[in-house]
C-alpha cells in the first residue's frame, strides 16, 4: 500500500460521524454526475431539455424569479402569476432525498425489490421507502390503457388467491377456480407488447374478457388461445383470425404454440409472489409496474433503464 492510500485512510479515520456522512454524500454525488451527467434533479431536467412550464395553466413563456431556500431556481408565470420551480407538478416537487438516493431507489425498484430491501440498500426509513414506491406506482397507474396489441396475439388467464376473502376458523382455501381466486387476463403480441389486467374473481365471463381486451387488440389480428369459450365473442366482435389449441400440458403442440404467453404468466407469477404481504386490491398497481418495466427493458439498448425511469417520473 502506497503512502497516498495511507494518508487517505488516515484522513477518513479522522473524520467525525457528520464529516463521514458528508464525504459519502459527496462521493455518491460525483458518481451520479459521472453516470447520469448531473447530480441534481434540476440538472437532469436541464440535460433532457425540459423547459419549465406553469403547472397551473401550462404556459411555457416564464420568467426567472429568484432561487428557493433549497437552491432551486424559481419561475413566475406571466399569465396567471404563479411562482413555481422546475419540479412543481411532479412527484419530485417536495423531494428531500438527493438525486443519487433517488436513482438508487429507482434502480432497486427496477429489480422488483421488497420494501425492506429498498430500506437497506438506499438507507432510508420504512415510511420513506413506502412513500416513494407509492409515488412511483402512481405514475404508471392507468398506463396500460394505451397499450394496443396487433399482429399475432396470445391471450390467457391466470389466478391468484384473494386476500380479501374471509374464512372461518380452520377453513382452508378452496381448490380450483373458485371465487377465492382473482383472475388476471394476460396478453402478449409478436412484437413483445404485453398486457395484464385484473378481471374480478373466478372464471371469466364473455363480458369480462371483452371489457379487459377489446380496446387493446387491433381488429383483424390473429388471436392464439386455449379454446376458452369466453374468448369466442371477442374473436367475433373484433373480426380476429381464430387460432386455438386445447389446453393440455402433455401435448407438445399446445406447449409450443402457447409458449410465449405461458412464459409471460410464469414471469408475472414469480414477480407477484415476491410480495407476500401484498393486498389483492393493490394487485393492478403491481401489474401496471411490471408491464411498464417489461416495455422499458425491451428498449434497454437505446436508453439505460434507470435514467429512462427517472425521466418518466419527472415528466409524469
Amino acid at each position: 500500500m502506497d503512502g497516498g492510500s495511507l494518508d487517505l485512510r488516515s484522513f477518513v479515520d479522522g473524520l467525525s460521524d457528520e464529516g463521514l456522512a458528508e464525504l459519502r454524500d459527496a462521493v455518491a454525488a460525483r458518481l451520479c454526475r459521472e453516470k447520469y451527467g448531473a447530480d441534481t434533479l434540476e440538472g437532469l431536467l436541464s440535460k433532457w431539455g425540459r423547459a419549465p412550464r406553469c403547472p397551473s395553466c401550462g404556459c411555457e413563456s416564464v420568467w426567472l424569479d429568484g432561487v428557493s431556500g433549497a437552491g432551486r431556481s424559481r419561475y413566475r408565470c406571466p399569465d396567471c402569476g404563479l411562482r413555481y420551480s422546475a419540479l412543481s407538478g411532479t412527484i419530485f416537487a417536495n423531494a428531500k432525498l438527493p438525486l443519487h438516493k433517488i436513482m438508487k431507489m429507482v434502480e432497486v425498484m427496477c429489480h422488483n425489490a421488497s420494501l425492506r430491501l429498498i430500506e437497506l440498500t438506499c438507507e432510508v426509513s420504512h415510511s420513506t421507502a413506502f412513500l416513494w414506491r407509492y409515488k412511483v406506482f402512481s405514475t404508471v397507474s392507468g398506463w396500460q390503457e394505451k397499450v394496443v396489441l396487433s399482429g399475432r396475439v396470445w391471450i390467457d388467464e391466470m389466478y391468484f388467491s384473494d386476500t380479501r376473502v374471509e374464512r372461518g376458523a380452520g377453513e382452508g382455501r378452496r381448490r380450483g377456480l373458485s371465487k377465492d381466486k382473482v383472475c388476471v387476463v394476460v396478453a402478449i403480441d409478436s412484437g413483445g407488447r404485453a398486457l395484464a389486467a385484473v378481471s374480478e374473481n373466478g372464471k371469466p365471463s364473455t363480458k369480462r374478457i371483452n371489457r379487459a381486451l377489446e380496446k387493446h387488440i387491433e381488429e383483424g389480428s390473429t388471436v392464439v388461445h386455449d379454446c376458452e369459450k369466453a374468448h369466442n365473442a371477442l374473436v367475433k366482435k373484433l373480426r380476429l383470425v381464430d387460432e386455438r389449441y386445447k389446453a393440455n400440458t402433455a401435448d407438445p403442440v399446445y406447449l409450443e404454440q402457447m409458449e410465449l404467453v405461458n412464459h409471460l404468466c410464469s414471469w408475472i407469477r414469480r414477480y407477484v409472489e415476491r410480495f407476500a404481504c401484498m393486498k389483492s386490491e393493490n394487485l393492478q398497481s403491481y401489474l401496471d409496474w411490471f408491464i411498464y418495466l417489461h416495455r422499458v427493458r425491451r428498449d434497454e439498448e437505446k436508453w439505460p433503464v434507470e435514467e429512462r425511469m427517472v425521466r418518466h417520473l419527472a415528466l409524469s
